[in-house]
């Protein structure tokens, strides 16, 4: 018995490569804003000082605050 047909053939045989779609087609297209970040919009870039960042820890304490104030102070 041959040690080579033991092995596992490392490329695609004709009939599997007969099965696959092609790769053109929509569904197989990466969709813009899928994904884990899907929910981010962009925005203005703002820069948050060390300490004031140390003082509340995340983006989302900050959003919190800030929005805490506006609606001690409306426009």
């Amino acid at each position: 018995m041959n040690d080579d047909s033991m092995k596992d053939p490392t490329e695609p045989s004709a009939e599997s490569l007969a099965e696959m779609p092609e790769l053109g087609e929509p569904r197989f297209q990466r969709i813009q804003g899928r994904g884990h970040h899907a929910h981010r919009r962009l925005g203005e870039t703002i820069t948050i000082d060390d300490d004031v960042w140390d003082y509340f820890g995340s983006a989302e304490a900050i959003n919190d605050a800030l929005r805490r104030v506006m609606i001690d102070k409306p426009k």
